[in-house]
C-alpha cells in the first residue's frame, strides 16, 4: 500500500487546526495608561514559576520605572481572586495576579503554560511571546534573558529582535 496519501492527509488536516501565532490581544484587557504591558501567565502550583519569582520581580522594578506595566494572569480553571492576591505578597510580587476568568485572554494570547510571557504594546499588538529567560527551574547566571532583551529593544524604539522563545514552564489547567 502507498502511504503517501494518508500521509498527505494527516498532514493537511494536522496543518488546518493549528492557529497562527497571535498578532495582537484586545487592548479592553490591558491595564489602562501604559505603553508596554508584560503579561505573564501565573499558576500557583507550578514550580518553574516559583523559581522565576525573583527574577520577575527585579524585572518589574527595573522596568516599571520606565512605563512598564507587569500583571500576572490566572487563567486557570480554579481561579481565584482572594488566594491570588494572598499569593501575590507572598511572592513579593509588586504587579498583581489577575484573574482571566474563562481564560479568554490565554485564548487569545495561546498561552498553554505559566511563565508564558507576553510584551504588548499600548495598541495591543504582541511584540514577544515566551519564556522570560532560557532557564526552566534551575536558573543560571548565563541564562539568555529574552523578556529583559524585548523589552529594552520595544523601549529603544528598536524591532524586538527575537519575537517568540521557548517557554520552560508547567501546563495550565484550563478546563
Amino acid at each position: 500500500m502507498d502511504l503517501k496519501l494518508p500521509v498527505l492527509l494527516l498532514a493537511l488536516a494536522a496543518a488546518g487546526c493549528t492557529r497562527p501565532p497571535p498578532a495582537r490581544v484586545d487592548t479592553a484587557l490591558l491595564p489602562a495608561g501604559g505603553a508596554l504591558t508584560v503579561l505573564v501567565f501565573y499558576s500557583p502550583s507550578c514550580h518553574c514559576l516559583d523559581a522565576h519569582d525573583g527574577r520577575l520581580v527585579a524585572l518589574a522594578e527595573l522596568y516599571g520605572g520606565r512605563g512598564v506595566h507587569f500583571v500576572a494572569v490566572d487563567s486557570e480553571v480554579d481561579a481565584d481572586a482572594t488566594r491570588d492576591a494572598a499569593d501575590a505578597r507572598r511572592r513579593g510580587y509588586p504587579f498583581p495576579i489577575v484573574v482571566d476568568q474563562g481564560g479568554r485572554l490565554a485564548a487569545e494570547a495561546h498561552a498553554t503554560y505559566a511563565s508564558y510571557s507576553v510584551l504588548v504594546d499600548a495598541q495591543g499588538r504582541i511584540l514577544y511571546r515566551g519564556g522570560i529567560d532560557s532557564d526552566k527551574q534551575h536558573l543560571h547566571a548565563d541564562a539568555t534573558q529574552y523578556l529583559a532583551d524585548a523589552l529594552d529593544d520595544a523601549l529603544a524604539g528598536h524591532a524586538v529582535r527575537r519575537a517568540e522563545a521557548k517557554t520552560l514552564g508547567c501546563a495550565l489547567r484550563l478546563w
